[in-house]
């Protein structure tokens, strides 16, 4: 059993907790002072250390500090915790603990898990084949079938028909968002047939690069709601064939975007999103979260790219001069700025080779949007 090291902090007990973090699966151990972690890592070498910075005794940043001096510990990750504001004397505190990373509380669970599993590595979501709401027709010569598409991928799709289809090797695949949109059509084999002939899986065929990018703009959103939360989990590009048509019927109240999949985003793919954003009227409040460097570099460029909404957290890219390799980082916008609100980066060790990442290669204009 692999063990997950936690102060008795009851915001992080209660962010532990969570049904996300329940399901992976590791045995918790509890310790209520600064002291006590570091006993405990030595005797039970774990994954993930959870320090709360105002520990008894050792306070976190120490027990952090001493943590990681463990040649035995080598493979232990540390998150200090720490309750706002994000100070400068805390600051330099993080950094010379050397730890993984640093979450400030008040937190959402969402965001917790988030840097839970980029610590231990894990995916914090299944697999590129997402579930989407797909209206689906499959043609063969003058016959059609149609019915759903139950999960996609770029490489094929799980289709859920109304009505029998007969056994063919070969259709042709027509793709529809259920709240309109653009259409894609594609060759296709079937791969499997389901006994009751309604469910199929099918494989694309002869994919030009213009249907590549129609299908991925299908997939580019998905729409989820987790522990209460409304949340669009955004994976792809943003470029000329971006369709978000029928997105924001889907949306209301609060909801939060995850833009951890976006990867690139051209000027047409930018003025897509604003429009987009525009005329979200449906949602009151709305928030982005876990941001790619590509979407936080045009956060900052661009007024307007946010709409009425805020950053949660982004990815930093840090580098590490002796391995001359990019870190990078999932930090909270509370813990990149002091008390006064100013720019205020925590320092960190390279996840591979141990020395001090350089933040001071990262230009401020990447963090534009704090500004606004």
């Amino acid at each position: 059993m692999q063990h997950i090291l936690t102060a008795s902090n009851s915001d992080v007990l209660k962010l532990l907790g969570s049904r996300a973090c329940a399901r992976l699966g590791f045995a918790r151990h509890i310790v209520s002072s600064g002291i006590e972690a570091v006993n405990a890592a030595r005797h039970l070498k774990p994954r993930l250390a959870v320090l709360d910075g105002d520990m008894p005794d050792v306070n976190g940043f120490e027990a952090c500090r001493r943590i990681k001096a463990e040649p035995t510990l080598k493979e232990t990750r540390v998150m200090l915790v720490l309750q706002g504001p994000f100070t400068r004397d805390k600051l330099g505190q993080v950094a010379e603990a050397g730890c993984d990373d640093v979450m400030v509380l008040p937190a959402l669970d969402a965001e917790f898990f988030a840097h839970v599993a980029d610590l231990l590595s894990l995916p914090r979501r299944h697999g590129r084949r997402v579930t989407v709401e797909l209206l689906a027709r499959v043609e063969e010569g003058t016959r059609t079938w149609e019915g759903f598409i139950e999960n996609l991928s770029t490489t094929g799709a799980k289709v859920q028909l109304l009505e029998q289809l007969p056994s063919l090797p070969f259709v042709r695949a027509w793709m529809r968002r259920q709240r309109g949109g653009r259409v894609t059509e594609v060759d296709a084999r079937v791969v499997w047939r389901q006994d009751d002939g309604r469910g199929v899986g099918l494989e694309f065929r002869n994919v030009s690069l213009e249907v590549r990018e129609q299908i991925e703009a299908l997939m580019l959103w998905d729409v989820a709601l987790e522990d209460g939360q409304l949340r669009v989990y955004l994976d792809g590009d943003f470029i000329e064939t971006t369709d978000f048509a029928g997105l924001d019927r889907q949306l209301a109240g609060s909801v939060d975007f995850d833009a951890s999949g976006v990867r690139y985003i051209n000027s047409h793919g930018s003025r897509l999103w604003v429009a987009f954003l525009r005329e979200l009227d449906t949602v009151e409040h709305y928030t982005f979260s876990r941001c790619s460097v590509a979407f936080t570099l045009q956060a900052a460029m661009l007024d307007g790219f946010l709409g009425k909404g805020r950053i949660v957290s982004m990815m930093v890219p840090y580098h590490c001069e002796t391995c001359d390799r990019e870190d990078i980082r999932l930090l909270q916008v509370a813990a990149i700025t002091d008390e006064t609100g100013a720019l205020a980066l925590p320092s960190f060790r390279c996840s591979r080779c141990g020395s001090r990442l350089n933040e001071e290669e990262i230009p401020e204009k990447y963090f534009g949007f704090v500004k606004r």
